[in-house]
Order: C-alpha cells, then sequence, then structure tokens
C-alpha cells in the first residue's frame, strides 16, 4: 500500500514568505548551529531535471545572513536553494534583521567581561551540575535577543572545547581588547571600540579550530536538507548539483569544503565548482597580525591549527575561480599571486586544479563617487556597525554597489546556471563601469605615503643629529 502521508511544512519548520521564496531558520549563533534556509518557490531544474543548491559561507564576523542579505534574496528569486550557516559561535541576534547595534552595547566593558569570563572557568564556580562540569553557556550574557526556533535534528557537528581552550581563549581576546584600547583610544576611538565590539561578538568562537567551523558547516548544509526531505517527501529522490560560495575567511573554507566531506551522505554535497570572493589564503590572514601573535602566545585553538591553501591545494581537483578586488588591504591580492623566499610557489598555484582562474575587479577612480575595489565587494550591508570600523575592515556597504552588480552576482550566477565555467568567466561579466583582468595591475606607488616616508627619515636624521651635536662632546671626553 502505498504511503500517502504529508507533512505541512508551516506547522513543522515554521517560515517566512517573502516574494518568491521562502525564509526557515533553525538553531542559535550561540550555540553554531544556526541556519538560515532560502526556499524558491519555483526551483529552477536543469536539462536532466536537477535542482540547484548553494552553500554560502561568511567572512570571519561577518556571521549575519543580513551582511549578505541582498545577495542571498537574488539568488533565492532565481530558484536556487541557498543554505547560509553560521559556523562561528557568536552573540549576533538571531531575529530575521539585526538592528543597528546600540551605542550602550558599544560602551559596555568588554575587557571586564572577558575577565570575568577567564575567572569564572579558572574557578570553575558552576555548582549546578553533580559533576561539578563546566557549562559554557553560562558564558554568554543575556542583553542581545536570541530568541530562536532550533529544529532537533538540525544541530551541526561543532565538539564542544575543553574548559582550558575557553579559558586559554578568554585570556587571549581579553589581551587584545587591552591592546586595543591602548592603541585606539588616543586618535581613533570609535574604530576601536567597534572592533572590540566585533572581536567579543565571535570571540568564543576561537576557542575551535577552523577545520570544527568547515565540518559544522557542512553538517548543517546535510542535515537542514535532510529535513527539507523529510518534510517534502517529493525532494527525497530530486537530484541536484551542489556548489559552495565563499566570501573573505568564508571564501578558504569554501576552498576547503571538498576535503571535509567525510560518508556516504555528505557525498551528494560533493562541489561541482568553487567559486570565491576575496578569499584568505590563509586563516590567519585578513586578522589584525598583533591578535593572531596573542592568540598563538595564548595557544588558542583557532591560531594553533590554520588552515594554509599552501597545504591543502593539492588535494583540490574540481574547477575553481577566485574574484578578489585589485586594492583589497584587508587581504591584499599580492598574497595569492606573489612568490618569497620561504614560498616558492604563490598561494595560488598551489591549487592542483587545472580548471582554475584567479580574477581582479580594477577601481574607477573617475566614477562619481569613486568606485573601490576593495575586500567587502560581496558584503551588501555593513550599517550593523559604525561605519568608523568598516572603513578600515574591508569597505564600507550600504546597499549593492556596481561589484555586486556586475562582478560577483553574475560570476555566480553565471556559473550556477552551467552557462560558463569558473575558469572562463572573463569576458561574459556585464561589466558597465568595472573593469576586471586576469592579470593582477603593477601596484601604483602612494605618494602621501612616499611624503610620509621622506618626512619620517628627514625628522629622523634631523633629531640624531642634535642629540649627537649637543651630547656628542659629553661621550668623547
Amino acid at each position: 500500500m502505498e504511503n500517502n502521508t504529508s507533512f505541512n511544512l508551516s506547522e513543522i519548520w515554521p517560515h517566512e514568505q517573502k516574494d518568491g521564496y521562502k525564509i526557515y531558520q533553525s538553531g542559535s549563533h550561540r550555540k553554531a548551529n544556526f541556519i538560515r534556509v532560502f526556499v524558491p518557490d519555483n526551483p529552477v531544474h536543469d536539462k536532466q531535471g536537477k535542482l540547484k543548491l548553494i552553500t554560502y559561507l561568511h567572512g570571519f564576523g561577518l556571521c549575519m545572513p543580513q551582511f549578505y542579505e541582498a545577495h542571498l534574496e537574488a539568488l533565492a528569486k532565481s530558484g536556487y536553494y541557498i543554505f547560509f550557516p553560521d559556523f562561528q559561535k557568536s552573540e549576533y541576534p538571531n531575529s530575521q534583521v539585526g538592528k543597528r547595534i546600540q551605542k550602550a552595547n558599544i560602551k559596555k566593558s568588554h575587557l571586564s567581561l572577558w575577565a570575568y569570563r577567564a575567572l569564572k572557568i579558572a574557578t570553575n564556580t558552576n555548582r549546578s551540575s553533580k559533576l561539578n562540569k563546566f557549562q559554557p553557556e553560562d558564558l554568554f550574557c543575556s542583553e542581545e535577543e536570541q530568541t530562536s526556533q532550533e529544529v532537533p535534528t538540525i544541530q551541526g557537528n561543532l565538539d564542544e572545547p575543553k574548559r582550558f581552550d575557553y579559558l586559554r581563549t578568554s585570556l587571549a581576546v581579553a589581551t587584545i581588547i587591552l591592546v586595543i584600547k591602548f592603541i585606539y583610544t588616543w586618535f581613533n576611538d570609535t574604530y576601536g571600540k567597534n572592533l572590540i565590539h566585533l572581536i567579543s561578538t565571535v570571540g568564543l568562537s576561537l576557542a575551535h579550530k577552523p577545520s570544527e567551523w568547515i565540518k559544522d558547516a557542512i553538517a548543517l548544509t546535510e542535515q537542514s536538507w535532510q529535513y527539507l526531505c523529510r518534510i517534502n517527501p517529493q525532494l527525497v529522490q530530486q537530484e541536484f548539483d551542489f556548489y559552495v560560495f565563499g566570501h573573505s575567511l568564508g571564501g578558504l573554507l569554501a576552498l576547503s569544503w571538498p576535503i571535509y566531506i567525510c560518508g556516504e551522505n555528505q557525498q551528494k554535497f560533493f562541489p561541482q565548482q568553487i567559486i570565491t570572493a576575496d578569499p584568505a589564503p590563509s586563516t590567519e590572514m585578513g586578522i589584525p597580525r598583533i591578535a593572531i601573535w596573542i592568540l598563538k602566545l595564548f595557544r588558542s585553538p583557532f591560531a594553533i591549527a590554520p588552515i594554509n591553501i599552501s597545504d591543502i591545494g593539492n588535494q583540490l581537483n574540481i574547477p575553481i575561480g577566485i574574484m578578489h578586488g585589485a586594492n583589497d588591504d584587508l587581504v591584499k591580492p599580492q598574497s595569492w599571486v606573489n612568490t618569497s623566499f620561504w614560498q616558492p610557489k604563490s598561494n595560488f598555484d598551489y591549487i592542483a586544479s587545472q580548471q582554475k582562474k584567479i580574477y581582479f575587479s580594477l577601481s574607477n577612480k573617475q566614477h562619481q563617487p569613486p568606485l573601490v575595489a576593495f575586500h567587502n565587494q560581496a558584503v551588501t550591508d555593513t550599517t550593523y556597525y559604525d561605519d568608523a570600523l568598516f572603513k578600515h575592515f574591508g569597505g564600507v556597504k550600504n546597499g549593492p554597489n556596481d561589484y555586486n552588480k556586475q562582478y560577483v552576482w553574475p560570476g555566480l550566477n553565471l556559473v550556477i546556471k552551467d552557462q560558463v565555467r569558473v575558469d572562463q568567466l572573463l569576458g561574459n561579466f556585464p561589466l558597465q563601469t568595472i573593469e576586471v583582468t586576469d592579470i593582477l595591475p603593477e601596484k601604483e606607488w602612494d605618494i602621501k605615503l612616499i611624503v610620509t616616508i621622506i618626512f619620517t627619515v628627514l625628522a629622523v636624521l634631523t633629531l640624531v643629529y642634535w642629540f649627537f651635536s649637543h651630547f656628542g662632546t659629553v661621550f668623547n671626553q
């Protein structure tokens, strides 16, 4: 007898109906099992009848869908299933759209908070458990809105760190905050406070290794699709092509995705192609160097077990495309194409695939306002934080700009539609106000920097001359 049992999706997994798609959400940022799934009302099928599924991986600290919302919506309206997992343990609100961060939260003492967390971990003050076991959820404050609809079978795959991993990380974050306060309080207080808030928000995620993040993102994608199939039986036998896209740190994790696929159930999520925007060649890049040093000093798991493209690139044998910005100051494009004394091959050349290409968008200073090919080309909205932060953290975005509409968005869309392979996009971008090349232009000399260096050298020489002209006779006696 045929089983005609059906499920009411709205009762089992509440959703929000949008224009042309639905949004399903499960989990919490704090538990690192947050995922938002965009389900199209009219899914696209290719000539073989396959659906198109995409996992979209965020940059470091950009854990809310809001940072990429316009792109996620555009992809869903195009008929694709989109999975947006937060693989970092963070303290962002789980609400549909996060409001601009409140000034009261910017001004609160994050240093005291992390010092308190370190002390609480060290003294193991939680007595609620019979075994006096450390409970990491006790570390979170309850000021931010954190309500969330949680699907029990969608929990990701993130092992809980050991207590001493949390302790080392808490001490490291407290030290980083102290250094930032010391440096920026004097000349850029607003930037310093916003940067502290960003680091504090994702600080507990640094108790995990980056390899654990990518495994979690894969598991959240797999489990979400399985649940959609369970409550929509027509999807069970539906074949699909899977793709992964990532920005910044998420771009490196996207490149790492095939390596961390494991088990028969996950094989269907082995990507057909990978396309990234401004990816970092190492999980240590794009983060202030002083912060990495401090994290290494305290042996935080994030810093002692980095992912490097030079280590994993020889395992990548599928079509790969990198869309970078020529004027990216956070993850400099030179880090992909230049060699060094200790690294005879460029990071891009470490990728084994013969079907690979790196593209560079150029700035257009004649455009009004000027278009800068910075790090946050894929980002569409940074208004959750003050602009003072993102002027130095990849670029301010108050909505999609020409780099989104002429470069990043069509690049991904052309690949998903099977119209152009990812390494053959040059000449197919719908460019109007920007230019894209596959050869990184020589970096122009910064006149202001040159003048600054000259004046600094002259000032030092003058000081040295003055010192010896006044005190030199004393030393000669």
